[in-house]
């Protein structure tokens, strides 16, 4: 079945998250990273500084994790649809420096709390898990967006 760019693109975003979640959750469990990617998304958004998170922080963190690989997700999906199938390692190594570069200079720009947590640690460990998320959303799109018939617009 083939999807539309923006139902396509949100699904592969929504289901990207996940993954993106769970690595990010292991690894900050695990003590490799200082912070993982929900409590990051929630002391920004609710400009926490340095309080405990409680289940309601969570919540919000959860909420706007899904909420920008949605976005990001039809982001990608455009991206795929606009320039074609081509060369989607080129675009998905682009865009996940898109992502890793909002996160690490743009935020801590926007909210002094949050550069503590731009490490070097932090900063390898989201760039790889950005890849991920951008490596299983491009292969969702590529998989069930439709994509114009060449074949059909030439035959017209």
């Amino acid at each position: 079945m083939k999807f539309k760019t923006w139902t396509c693109g949100f699904i592969a975003g929504t289901l990207s998250t996940i993954i993106l979640i769970v690595i990010s959750s292991t690894l900050y469990l695990t003590g490799v990273i200082p912070i993982s990617i929900t409590e990051y998304a929630a002391r920004f958004i609710l400009d926490i500084p340095d309080e405990s998170m409680h289940i309601g922080r969570w919540i919000v963190g959860v909420i706007t994790n899904f909420s920008l690989g949605g976005v990001f997700g039809v982001f990608f999906a455009y991206i795929h649809k606009t320039t074609g199938p081509e060369e989607s390692k080129i675009k998905m190594i682009g865009l996940t420096c898109i992502l890793w570069f909002f996160q690490l200079a743009i935020v801590p720009a926007l909210d002094r709390n949050m550069a503590k947590f731009s490490t070097y640690d932090t900063a390898i460990a989201y760039y790889i898990i950005y890849l991920i998320w951008s490596v299983s959303a491009s292969f969702i799109i590529q998989r069930y967006l439709q994509f114009p018939d060449k074949d059909a617009a030439i035959s017209k």
